[in-house]
């Protein structure tokens, strides 16, 4: 799990070392792109983000969309307790039109999908399958075989402005550039072996939620695989709708 890190004072060291102005500088790099919105890639899950793209994120829906702080937050603290167990759970900025709500902020890996050969492409291995061994053996707890097996899909609708799909080392170099800027928040240690890209609503939840609440996750999913209920989750959706951006 990453260590806590005060939300407010990153964003600070974030703005006092330009930060987010480099992290434009390497956005420039990949080519601009259209697809037919069909919004596949944003149905899997909540697509991965850097904690500096997650600071990025964070300071647009806080200076942007205050008229739905709520419905981020319901959605983020759904996607945290249940993406392992609700097939249903998606990204929390995908509008009902299919559309991103925060589409000039979006984070690396939803800018690169799509400009990668079919033969370049790999989703890699989630370990979910270990995970999901980990969850019978120790809590009794049954993962959906629809998550576990779940691979996101090439896709040959998008469209570059370049003409041409992008070399594999080109987009890990990039990555790479990205992850750098997490040097500023965490041991470059941690963030080379250990990584600092997790989906957005578990970035927001580490800030929003405090120990106790995150370490209850289990027993959510844990009520809503066997019971079918959500009692305990609204709790946490209350708790979490108190926080101001």
């Amino acid at each position: 799990m990453l260590q806590q890190v005060e939300l407010y004072s990153a964003l600070g060291k974030a703005e006092q070392n330009n930060l987010f102005a480099k992290l434009e500088q390497i956005y420039a790099n990949l080519p601009r792109t259209s697809c037919d919105g069909c919004a596949t890639c944003c149905k899997w899950g909540s697509p991965p983000a850097f904690f500096i793209e997650y600071l990025n994120m964070y300071r647009y829906v806080r200076d942007n969309m205050k008229k739905d702080w709520l419905d981020i937050l319901k959605k983020s603290t759904e996607y945290f307790y249940l993406e392992l167990v609700d097939v249903n759970q998606k990204c929390p900025f995908l509008n009902d039109d299919n559309n991103c709500s925060i589409y000039n902020v979006r984070p690396f890996s939803c800018r690169s999908y799509g400009l990668l050969s079919k033969k370049d492409f790999e989703t890699g291995d989630r370990g979910l399958k270990k995970l999901a061994q980990k969850f019978k053996d120790e809590y009794d707890l049954t993962i959906p075989e629809e998550i576990i097996n779940y691979e996101l899909p090439w896709c040959g609708k998008v469209v570059s402005d370049r003409g041409s799909y992008l070399e594999k080392s080109t987009l890990a170099g990039l990555a790479a550039q990205i992850g750098s800027l997490d040097y500023t928040f965490f041991p470059q240690e941690l963030v080379d072996q250990e990584g600092t890209l997790l989906p957005y609503p578990v970035h927001l939840m580490n800030a929003v939620l405090g120990t106790g609440a995150r370490s209850r996750k289990i027993k959510v999913m844990k009520q809503f695989v066997d019971e079918g209920s959500k009692e305990l989750l609204n709790h946490f959706v209350e708790k979490a709708s108190s926080f101001q951006f």
